[in-house]
């Protein structure tokens, strides 16, 4: 196993952590309240080749979550009274098969494989956060920390505050803080708009300034919201939503050297990041049905990114029909060169049932269709423009996009499923086809699992068979035939083990192998 000293330092403080706090529900305390302490080990070997042969990447990862509850903070806590907890969850993925010619930026160097961003042991704080509800009579609540927004615009996290007020029939969310970005202390990038890399510039590049200029240094980036829902009718819910997230600090915005001759350009100050509203509503209607619809409207690039549509027929007891009709058209960072770009949305309308044939039997199937819309024929030559060049050069031939003739692309989707259960096993078979103007993708899967002495021990296995062809790079197609066989075992009602072996082979790749073991630990007082 390879690895810094660092990373294994890392390593020993979180597992110390979880242990720390696993024992300390066990020393008396002067007043009574619930806690609970939650944690995840997984480690994993496997190797990654290059569909080109070179290079081949060993990775050796360790993923630990260690999760902290505390609960009935205040005295006399009672069912629909004013409630106080603390909650807190943080993971730690190291990865000792990172190797030093990924971290270490060597310029001119042909054996480089330098990533930017790449962190060997990273640690973040997926949420922590104090929170209280059913306060003010019942019409004030709180949250405070790292905390996730789950609504119409999407998953995002942020370091702040949020007050919800619940009076009657509407209820009101304010919060603001700062967005959590890659780079920052015990953060990731998962929840930033996409389109700029962005993580901790001058460690990473020290002594290269000039290197890799479209890697940017990361920023604290300010960031407030507000949603309004109804909280009437229960056969009817509908929220209103809009955020609005700033970057700052310096950021780079010439990478190459411009017509003038420029070899660098940066921007600072406060300036936009994303700004978005969005509406979400659902309602039932009984034994009959419900439905769904929402719409995100991008107000930094002003455009709708994004609308759905989804209704559920209850035809039978057992029988649901279901037809959902969505758009999604990327956003990105307003730092980002891509907004520079034309960009369209992506459609797609499906059907789908779902029948409970019996108690232990389950089917269900689904077909449609995916449209992709471009700004010309991908099958013609583009028309060439002349620019002039900002200095007063000669003419520069590009591609004229307004041109040429707007072209759509369309795929068929289509699967199908069946799960049958026992006491204590289940068989599941899925089916996927996808064929379209851009290739196809079809193939089946076969998987199933089995506990013994009431849950004490279990087994599963997976094997799956995929074909795909790729039309623009016929090369890349290829058949692929995999298997995972895994096994588990719970030495008691707070522990619990599992151990899976897996193995996939294609042309492309060759044998790809992967052994993943998994502990869970709960314990609460």
């Amino acid at each position: 196993m390879r690895g810094s000293l660092g990373s294994r330092s890392k390593l020993k403080v979180f597992v110390g952590a979880t242990s720390l706090l696993t024992t300390s529900l066990a020393a008396p305390s002067a007043r009574a309240f619930d806690a609970e302490v939650t944690s995840d080990t997984a480690a994993q070997a496997y190797s990654l080749r290059s569909p080109f042969g070179d290079p081949i990447l060993f990775r050796r990862r360790v993923t630990q979550t260690l999760g902290l509850g505390m609960y009935r903070l205040l005295p006399d806590e009672k069912p629909g009274g004013p409630q106080l907890f603390v909650k807190l969850r943080m993971r730690l993925d190291a990865d000792f098969g990172v190797e030093a010619s990924e971290r270490r930026y060597d310029a001119g160097s042909a054996e480089s494989r330098y990533t930017p961003g790449l962190a060997e042991a990273p640690i973040d704080l997926m949420y922590g956060y104090v929170e209280g509800r059913n306060l003010a009579g019942g019409w004030l609540g709180f949250r405070a920390g790292r905390q996730y927004v789950v609504d119409a615009l999407g998953w995002w996290s942020f370091d702040g505050a949020l007050v919800r007020l619940t009076p009657p029939y509407v209820h009101v969310e304010v919060y603001g803080g700062f967005e959590q970005r890659g780079g920052l202390p015990l953060s990731l990038g998962r929840f930033e708009r996409g389109g700029v890399s962005r993580g901790d510039r001058e460690a990473a590049l020290s002594g290269a300034p000039d290197a890799y200029r479209h890697f940017q240094q990361a920023a604290m980036a300010p960031a407030y919201g507000v949603a309004i829902e109804s909280a009437g009718p229960t056969w009817i819910h509908g929220r209103l939503d809009y955020r609005r997230v700033s970057n700052r600090g310096t950021a780079t915005t010439l990478a190459l050297p411009d017509a003038t001759g420029a070899t660098s350009a940066t921007i600072s100050g406060t300036r936009t990041s994303s700004e978005r509203v969005g509406y979400a509503v659902d309602g039932t209607a009984g034994r009959w049905g419900a439905a769904r619809a929402g719409v995100v409207y991008d107000l930094y690039n002003r455009f709708v990114s994004s609308y759905y549509v989804s209704a559920d027929g209850f035809v039978t007891r057992r029988l649901t029909v279901t037809a959902d009709y969505d758009m999604f058209r990327p956003t990105f960072d307003g730092d980002s060169i891509f907004n520079w770009f034309t960009h369209w949305g992506m459609k797609t309308a499906t059907l789908r049932g779902a029948m409970t044939v019996t108690d232990r039997l389950d089917v269900a199937a689904s077909g449609g269709a995916r449209w992709y819309e471009t700004d010309d024929d991908p099958a013609v030559s583009p028309t060439a423009a002349t620019g002039v060049l900002p200095s007063g050069g000669g003419g520069v031939a590009t591609s004229n996009p307004e041109t040429g003739a707007a072209s759509t692309m369309r795929d068929w989707l289509g699967s199908a499923d069946a799960r049958y259960r026992w006491d204590s096993a289940r068989v599941a078979l899925r089916g996927v086809f996808e064929s379209g103007d851009r290739g196809k993708r079809e193939g089946v899967d076969l998987s199933g699992d089995k506990s013994f002495r009431g849950g004490r021990y279990f087994a599963l296995a997976r094997a799956s068979v995929f074909d795909w062809r790729d039309e623009l790079r016929p090369d890349r197609s290829a058949t692929s035939v995999g298997y995972v066989l895994g096994a588990g075992f719970a030495p008691s009602e707070f522990a619990r083990t599992r151990i899976e072996w897996e193995h996939n082979t294609n042309k492309l790749v060759g044998q790809r192998y992967r052994v993943l073991a998994w502990l869970t630990v709960v314990a609460r007082r």
